[in-house]
């Protein structure tokens, strides 16, 4: 009979191989039948096949949790300065209606705006555009034989996306008749 290494034999558990009854003599490894070496072979087996299957379930799990994690990071540092934008809309458009009365004011308004651009703030065309309300909030609706109906007539409030995410709503007046 060939010579086994007790450090490479992986103990089983005596409720899985259900092979030692409790109070059965436990018989030296000459005694025991071929039968028997074969049926705690094919238990050990079968727990091998089963552990190994749990250990690739885990690592599908864990590389899906990794992935999803990296994905939410990269997000996160997307949309990072999206509260900061928000606030500096309102000074962007103050900006924007004086710039329309002063040539300083303008410089200014346009380097803001670069500056903006830069970080993927995009403003949204609305005027003459048909009404998106993915995009647009209507304020109200107006008379116009120039538009179809549902087109926008009039911008209110330019609005704007940040990396292609709407970060405020244009608001417009829409052509009803």
């Amino acid at each position: 009979m060939a010579e086994v290494k007790t450090d490479e034999v992986e103990e089983i558990e005596p409720e899985e191989s259900e092979l030692i009854q409790e109070g059965e003599p436990i018989q030296d490894s000459e005694s025991i039948g071929a039968l028997e070496l074969k049926k705690r072979l094919e238990v050990a087996q079968n727990l091998a096949e089963e552990r190994l299957d749990q250990l690739k379930r885990c690592r599908a799990d864990l590389d899906n949790t990794l992935k999803i994690a990296a994905r939410e990071r990269e997000e996160h540092a997307r949309y990072a300065s999206e509260k900061l934008i928000s606030k500096l809309l309102c000074v962007l458009d103050s900006l924007e209606q004086a710039s329309k009365h002063d040539e300083g004011c303008r410089v200014l308004y346009n380097q803001l705006l670069d500056v903006l651009k830069g970080e993927g703030l995009e403003a949204i065309t609305a005027l003459g555009q048909k009404f998106d309300p993915y995009k647009h909030e209507a304020l109200m609706q107006v008379k116009s034989d120039e538009l179809d109906e549902d087109y926008v007539a009039q911008e209110i409030q330019r609005g704007y996306t940040l990396n292609s995410r709407v970060i405020r709503f244009s608001k417009v007046a829409v052509v009803k008749r």
